[in-house]
């Protein structure tokens, strides 16, 4: 150890040593420093978890939800009715935002078909007051009994009264089957995986 590195290990700054792969360019750093590093990402990670604060989780008990045919728009339901105080969902799926500001919606679908043949194209699409918002997205499935597991994050910015909606659709450039399909696990304690959940957040 050189003659610095002892004065250090003297002083009381610090109490034990490790190093390896050390190089001239390196830095020990001081017990004050540290503290100061660990502060800093206990800030930033409380921070991070009062940033935004979650308001509803809703979720379908349907055992699928099926559009009735080729280029058919079906509204996605999310379970029964909720309210909050920042936002509501109706029975048929439709969430009303109740107080203007920023939000975060996590939807999560299970896209699948059950004895076919050919390739289903499927796409699913969010409405703010009746007007599609962003991009449409698909899911292609080629076989029966096949599940695709869909997720996304999206950050709302929204006025007091504004309506969204979820549809899916099965386009007519692909098979006319398919849609959004729940799995009910057999072993005992295992929670249900739904045909269509989500959640929402405020950002404070």
């Amino acid at each position: 150890m050189s003659r610095e590195l002892q004065t250090i290990m003297s002083s009381g700054e610090i109490n034990s040593l490790y190093l390896t792969g050390v190089t001239a360019s390196d830095k020990v750093l001081k017990q004050s420093e540290v503290v100061a590093i660990t502060d800093a990402l206990d800030t930033r990670i409380d921070s991070l978890e009062t940033s935004h604060s979650i308001l509803l989780i809703a979720t379908s008990v349907a055992t699928s939800q099926e559009p009735t045919g080729l280029d058919t728009p079906l509204q996605i339901e999310f379970g029964p009715l909720q309210t909050t105080t920042d936002v509501d969902v109706s029975a048929a799926g439709a969430f009303t935002f109740n107080t203007t500001g920023r939000y975060i919606m996590s939807p999560f679908f299970q896209y699948g078909r059950t004895g076919s043949t050919g390739t289903s194209e499927l796409l699913n699409r969010i409405l703010l007051n009746g007007a599609q918002l962003g991009s449409s997205l698909s899911a292609r499935i080629d076989s029966a009994d096949t599940l695709v597991p869909w997720s996304s994050s999206i950050i709302l910015s929204v006025t007091a009264g504004d309506i969204i909606t979820i549809e899916i659709m099965r386009d007519s450039a692909g098979n006319n089957s398919g849609g959004i399909f729940a799995v009910n696990p057999t072993l005992a304690g295992w929670n249900d995986a739904p045909c269509a959940s989500v959640q929402i957040y405020k950002v404070n």
